[in-house]
């Protein structure tokens, strides 16, 4: 079985109370699987990605501003083209019980990571994982 290798990144803050500035309202975990096979395609692939949409730097949402419909659209596209599948955690954090343990920080972030992990390696053998 070919190794799969995963990468890992988190998006939003723990802070459940999000009518709070600068508090989102959800918090996500996406991993992005490359089979070794393909790993040196994508990582080209994904270089060419980000000269043509974002010239020096990251690939971030962020730098895409939100009424630039037409240009994400693009981006999304060429992101669907790469050889990778997307495991994801999106919790909506107005649904978390703000007495439970969860309103920790440490909790909530390794129980959020814990599910993303547990269905990676229920699905995925050969898995290398890179945060």
């Amino acid at each position: 079985m070919d190794r799969m290798y995963a990468y890992v990144d988190e998006s939003g803050n723990s802070d459940l109370d999000t009518s709070k500035t600068g508090s989102s309202g959800f918090f996500v975990v996406c991993s992005i699987l490359v089979a070794e096979k393909d790993l040196q395609d994508a990582y080209q692939r994904a270089e060419e990605l980000r000269r043509q949409h974002f010239q020096t730097g990251e690939i971030k949402s962020s730098k895409v501003r939100s009424k630039d419909a037409d240009r994400r659209a693009r981006i999304l596209n060429d992101l669907a083209k790469l050889p990778i599948k997307l495991y994801f955690v999106v919790v909506e954090k107005e649904r978390i019980y703000k007495d439970g343990g969860l309103q920790f920080k440490t909790s909530f972030v390794k129980h959020i990571n814990g599910l993303l992990y547990s269905r990676l390696f229920r699905n995925c053998r050969n898995l290398q994982v890179t945060e």
